[in-house]
């Protein structure tokens, strides 16, 4: 055991170091952040404010708590969104070392497959923690700059679910970017995930206005759920502001259309999902990641499926290219 531990410290170690010596890599796992950041700056923000000063009806309110309000919604999207794209870009340390040869090297050392996978699995948490967390700090300063509606509870409650969001997505990107065998492969499923995960969460235009069909569709999708509980905790001081100043029966009724048209709470056929159930449906999905991972473990491993080679034509022509340049 205590070998098996050394032997999992030094892949992990060399995992992250491989990791920021390729600048690219790192460039490309913040890219989709900044593209929504940009959209957000360019275009959606516009579209959001008036969206909300429609559900107003010329009722006089804080601006500056309607800004904060919408600048919540986008980074709860874009800390949601980032989650998953981060973590599935930087697989591609698993990818490269499979598709190059050299994960078949260390197998062919005195390294178990469990302890080569599991090496994996920490170095994509480590470098999606670090570069959401970062991410993270800037929203924070951002919200610092421009209108602080949060609590202590609320920065707790954000870290939290930022937490279980990364085991979650590293979970669920390691086993799915097992069944990858090449670089090209993995880059083409992630321009698609990169390009749809925005949409179908909701940082691009809240879940509200999609089809019914759609807005079902997505209940199926944890990414939902962490995007969901962080637009409520973002969200709730400056809705909270907008609301102060208007008399109670006026409140309520711009409270129950701006829960809606934001996808604080969603229509689950039928019922209502509020946050606290929105917590309680994202914790037992990362349960079910860790149970598939145990179980994709078990399985890949006695079947000695874990990590399939390339096929021998095309490491044979990988060769022949290297060989050449």
């Amino acid at each position: 055991m205590k070998e098996d531990m050394v032997i999992l410290g030094n892949l992990v170690r060399r995992g992250l170091k491989m990791y920021l010596s390729d600048k690219m890599a790192v460039f490309l796992s913040v890219l989709s952040p900044f593209i929504i950041l940009f959209l957000y700056l360019m275009f959606l923000g516009d579209i959001q404010y008036d969206s909300v000063m429609a559900k107003l009806n010329g009722l006089a309110v804080d601006d500056d708590a309607v800004h904060a309000f919408i600048d919540g919604w986008m980074l709860a999207g874009v800390l949601a969104v980032s989650c998953i794209t981060v973590s599935f870009c930087a697989q591609y340390l698993m990818i490269n070392d499979r598709e190059g040869g050299a994960m078949q090297d260390m197998l062919t050392s005195p390294i178990k497959r469990g302890v080569l996978s599991v090496s994996y699995l920490i170095v994509n948490i480590v470098i999606t923690a670090v570069i959401v967390g970062t991410i993270t700090a800037i929203a924070f300063v951002y919200l610092a700059a421009t209108g602080w509606y949060l609590s202590g509870a609320d920065v707790g409650k954000i870290i939290g679910m930022l937490i279980l969001s990364v085991l979650s997505a590293s979970l669920f990107t390691t086993i799915i970017c097992m069944l990858f065998r090449t670089q090209s492969a993995h880059g083409g499923a992630s321009g698609i995930l990169s390009a749809a995960i925005g949409f179908f969460i909701g940082a691009y235009m809240p879940i509200a206005i999609f089809p019914k069909a759609i807005q079902y569709f997505v209940l199926f999708m944890p990414g939902t759920y962490s995007a969901g509980v962080l637009r409520n905790v973002f969200m709730r001081g400056a809705m909270d502001g907008i609301l102060s100043e208007l008399p109670a029966p006026a409140a309520e009724s711009v409270r129950q259309g701006l829960l809606e048209s934001f996808s604080m709470q969603m229509d689950a056929f039928g019922k209502t999902i509020y946050e606290k159930e929105m917590w309680i449906i994202f914790a037992c999905t990362l349960v079910v990641f860790v149970a598939a991972y145990v179980v994709n473990q078990v399985v890949r491993t006695k079947t000695h499926t874990l990590f399939a080679a390339p096929s021998p034509h095309r490491m044979a022509r990988k060769g022949k290219e290297k060989a050449e340049r």
